[in-house]
């Protein structure tokens, strides 16, 4: 169902990662879905940044962390020691629309951009998640933060960080 006139709110309720950045074998991060800033806290090394660069790659295709990275960085996004296909899923909970489940998806030699993505209502049949019409919104309020974008938003101090959060 293509929301034409405002996007509706959609909220996080897990993601699942196979063969992208640090995450090898299939492994899945379940969040509470709901609206707020949600943090997600670990030691070094543990895949945070794999799951968030996952998820914003599954929405729009990019992470915008990699913009001005060499070539070499930005062609690093493949497990090294998972070989076969990578693939990034999010669950999501959508306000006026029920859940909601956004694949995409590599074969083993497929380039990043060369990724299938989909939805899939609950009960539904997937469709490209282009058909949703959420990709201006995407574009505009970038659903990830990293550690470095989010800190400094708090050193510029509230005000800041209130203009910089979407508001509904």
């Amino acid at each position: 169902v293509p929301w034409s006139i405002e996007p509706p709110g959609v909220y996080l309720g897990a993601i699942a990662v196979a063969g992208f950045r640090s995450i090898g074998p299939a492994t899945t991060l379940p969040l509470q879905p709901g609206p707020g800033l949600m943090l997600v806290v670990g030691r070094n090394g543990s895949g945070k940044s794999s799951f968030a660069e996952g998820a914003e790659v599954l929405l729009t295709g990019t992470s915008l962390r990699w913009e001005g990275r060499t070539k070499a960085w930005k062609l690093g996004w493949r497990n090294l020691h998972q070989a076969t296909d990578a693939s990034v899923a999010a669950e999501l909970l959508v306000e006026g629309g029920g859940p909601l489940v956004a694949t995409r998806t590599w074969s083993a030699d497929a380039d990043l951009g060369a990724g299938v993505v989909t939805a899939k209502a609950k009960g539904g049949k997937a469709q490209p998640l282009d058909t949703l019409g959420w990709e201006g919104a995407l574009a505009t309020f970038r659903p990830f933060l990293s550690y470095n974008e989010l800190g400094s938003l708090l050193e510029d101090g509230p005000s800041a960080l209130y203009d910089a959060l979407p508001q509904r």
